[in-house]
């Protein structure tokens, strides 16, 4: 019964995951890769160039076909009621995101409006997820205890091996006062928040029509890698490392916690046949920094600045939680 519940639970947050997914992955961006008119948000009445823009429909086209390139339309204020009349994603979470992002570009630029929203959004999560955070470390620090159990049990498919399993892996959970389901509220958390991060540096006016030291965030990395402005992969390529990085820095201080306290493995914990979870989050960490690096070739440079500074952040948090939160 209560593996069942257990079960229920994980539905229950799928369930939710796919919702937010569904609600909040609507394009404001057209085929030309450019924001559509209306989709943009802004603090005060402000004025775009044609050229940065695109448009939904024929009415649109039709009402701006004898405008040029270089002439200004006028985007009116967007409020909470607007943007709330779009659906409740886009109203509680992808506005407050990106006037945050324009409150901040309006006295700095554009990129460091990214990087202090990405900032205070990695904060709050941290606040809320700081006990998530110290029990995914620790089922790291658990690894070699853990794969001891599997072991014990490998090749064993009889229901009372799978319980007597069972049972050892809960009484480990117990005793380091860890509960496995609650280090997927991270992922709970940060998901709507990729969502509409994503879409907060597509709408925002200040990234529309603003930089960073130069460099166009409305852009994609391979349209200024094409454009022979290297600063593109530069920073592509930094995002990918620095996400790679913040995978596997648990595993350095894990490695640096065993080699100062002079922690030795025993050959039980290495096993020849049984990959093992290590290998399996290992597995993870590539399978999803690829599929990141496959997205984000197309997306607005701003996103990949969402993403370096959020592994950063990442990072820090890993160093502080290990140093503050995990004894030993």
């Amino acid at each position: 019964m209560k593996n069942f519940f257990k079960q229920k639970k994980k539905l229950i947050l799928v369930g939710l995951l796919m919702i937010v997914a569904l609600t909040g992955c609507t394009s404001p961006r057209g085929k030309s890769g450019k924001t559509y008119v209306d989709s943009i948000i802004t603090i005060k009445d402000e004025q775009v160039e044609k050229q940065y823009v695109d448009f939904k429909d024929e009415k649109q086209k039709a009402q701006y076909k004898d405008y040029k390139a270089t002439d200004l339309i006028t985007i009116e204020k967007t409020t909470f009621k607007d943007a709330l009349g779009e659906g409740w994603f886009n109203g509680l979470i992808v506005f407050p995101i990106a006037q945050l992002i324009n409150l901040v570009a309006a006295h700095t630029d554009a990129g460091v409006g990214i990087i202090v929203a990405t900032f205070l959004i990695q904060l709050i999560i941290f606040l809320f997820s700081i006990k998530s955070q110290v029990a995914n470390q620790k089922m790291q620090e658990m690894q070699p205890e853990l794969m001891k159990i599997q072991n014990k049990y490998a090749g064993k498919t009889d229901d009372r091996s799978k319980m007597m399993q069972a049972q050892e892996m809960q009484a480990l959970y117990s005793k380091n006062k860890i509960n496995p389901f609650s280090t997927i509220l991270i992922t709970f958390l940060q998901f709507p928040v990729i969502i509409g991060m994503y879409q907060a540096t597509m709408r925002a006016f200040s990234v529309v029509t603003g930089s960073f030291v130069g460099i166009n965030l409305a852009r994609t990395p391979l349209e200024g890698i094409k454009m022979g402005q290297w600063a593109f992969a530069v920073i592509y390529v930094l995002m990918i490392v620095f996400q790679l990085i913040s995978f596997k820095v648990p595993q350095w201080l894990q490695a640096y916690h065993k080699k100062k306290n002079h922690i030795k493995e025993k050959k039980y914990a290495q096993p020849k046949k049984e990959p093992g979870m290590m290998n399996s989050m290992n597995t993870m960490m590539y399978m999803s920094t690829g599929m990141i690096a496959i997205f984000a070739i197309n997306w607005p440079l701003g996103m990949s600045f969402y993403w370096l500074v959020g592994s950063v952040v990442r990072v820090l948090q890993n160093i502080i939680v290990h140093k503050f939160f995990i004894k030993g």
